[in-house]
This record gives C-alpha cells, structure tokens and sequence, in this order.
C-alpha cells in the first residue's frame, strides 16, 4: 500500500508542477484580444471630395461587436469648404455593419457598409440664397487600426460615399485619420 501511494504521488507531482505553467498559458479562444470584444469610439480629421469641391470637417463613430468578426457601427460626419462663391456643408449620419477579421500584430484590418443619408447646405451670401436637401444612400470603406496601448490607437480610413438626392447620384470619396478609445 505504501509503495503504491508513493508510486502515485511520484506521478502526481510533475503532472502537478506541470498544471500551473499550462493553466497560466491563454487558452486558442483567450487569444482574441479583448479589444476586439469591447465598444469603441473614435473621431478625427476627415476630407470629402465633393465633385469639385474640397471639404475638409470632422468624423466620429461607435462601434459595438454582436458576432465573433463583426460589428454595429454608427458614423456621424460634418464637412465644411466653399466653391465658386457658394459655402457648401454637409452632415452625414450613417449605420452599418462593420467586418473585423482577427488582430495581425498591432495592426487590425477592417471593412464596412453603412446606410443613411446625408444633409446638405449650399449658402450663397452674394445672392442672399441658401438652400438645403436631405439624400438617402451609404457608404462602402475599409480601414486599419494601429494599436498604441491596450486601450487605444490611431486609425486611417478610406470611404466611398454614395448618395442619391433630387434625381441624381453622388459619388465622394472621403478620406479619415483619427483616434480610437476602447472601452473596458
């Protein structure tokens, strides 16, 4: 009895001091960084090619994951610029899903499709005119994000804005560069 307790014991102690090491490794599912599994906000410095006018304006979006490589997205952007005597401005509010396939390093790939509209403001002072309209439409981009520290990093992102108002379709390209804010 004694020997088989000490033959078991002599085969419990390094599959003992074995279980720690293996129980600290991450597991294949624990891999996935967990920045990829919390909401995030980002907002920054965003340029719209408007036909021929340059706008220049502002970007902020949420995002929210609800399937393993996928996420809800809500994007809200105002560009500002003048052209041939006119102010133009346009507000854009958009909503989608966003693909994220998994982390390579610190850089983290992304695509996305929206859908919303866009408010649009032409004001000509010399004239004493303004006018402004409402197009429905969306938006087909990608991006990358480059991960600073655990809970931020820098974003660069390239959109194809597609608008459809007063009978006719718009397609701008909008370029953004920005900040991203992870939450807990």
């Amino acid at each position: 009895m004694r020997r088989t307790l000490l033959a078991a014991l002599w085969c419990l102690i390094p599959c003992a001091l074995a279980a720690e090491p293996l129980a600290a490794r991450p597991t294949r599912r624990s891999t996935a960084s967990t920045s990829e599994r919390r909401a995030d906000l980002s907002g920054g410095y965003s340029f719209l090619k408007a036909g021929e006018a340059n706008l220049h304006g502002w970007q902020v979006a949420g995002s929210r994951p609800f399937r393993r490589s996928l996420r809800l997205v809500a994007d809200l952007s105002g560009h500002y610029g003048s052209f041939a005597g006119a102010d133009l401005s346009q507000l854009t509010f958009l909503a989608g899903v966003r693909y994220s396939p998994s982390r390579r390093g610190s850089l983290a790939p992304f695509g996305h499709a929206l859908l919303g509209g866009a408010r649009s403001k032409t004001t000509v002072a010399a004239a004493d005119a303004s006018s402004s309209n409402t197009g429905w439409g969306g938006a087909l981009g990608a991006g990358v994000d480059y991960g600073l520290s655990q809970r931020w990093a820098a974003r660069a992102q390239a959109d194809l804005l597609i608008l459809r108002s007063g009978g006719a379709t718009d397609t701008d390209p909008r370029i953004s560069l920005g900040a991203v804010y992870r939450f807990r």
